[in-house]
């Protein structure tokens, strides 16, 4: 009996220990995975997919995260959302903790502060699950 319990509390053991849980972004090699130019926004509900870019595409929504935490956003410039659209780039900053982004970036009106979950990132793709995202008027 007493065999029984040590092989089950081993066994127990070995595969307790064996799995891993796999964090999204544990370093700062996985921030870097972030970085570069997003575009190509594609929205299902509040998941937002992008493709990497060489740079961002003029006259179209875009993302743009830098070392250092440096952020730009590619979006409207006015308050104004029927065609033709004119663009504008508005600098901000990032922060990754986990898998959640922390972005504060301008807009036409104030400030943005964002809370995005980041799904999934690879060298060709981004998926962000929208998590908040905040609007402030400057007076």
């Amino acid at each position: 009996m007493q065999n029984k319990i040590a092989g089950i509390i081993i066994f127990s053991l070995f595969i307790f220990f064996s799995c891993k849980k796999e964090d999204v972004f544990t370093s700062s090699q996985e921030s870097q995975k972030l970085e570069g130019y997003w575009v190509n926004r594609q929205i299902t509900d509040t998941l937002f997919t992008f493709e990497k870019s060489e740079n961002l595409v003029t006259s179209q929504y875009g993302l743009a995260f830098f070392s250092g935490g440096k952020f730009i956003e590619r979006k409207n410039a006015g308050w104004c959302g029927t065609p033709p659209i004119a663009y504008a780039d508005f600098e901000g900053s990032w922060l990754l903790s986990d898998s959640i982004v922390s972005v504060t970036v301008g807009y036409w009106g104030g400030t943005s502060t964002y809370r995005w979950r980041v799904v999934a990132v690879d060298s060709e793709t981004l998926a962000i699950e929208v998590l908040s995202e905040d609007y402030s008027q400057e007076n």
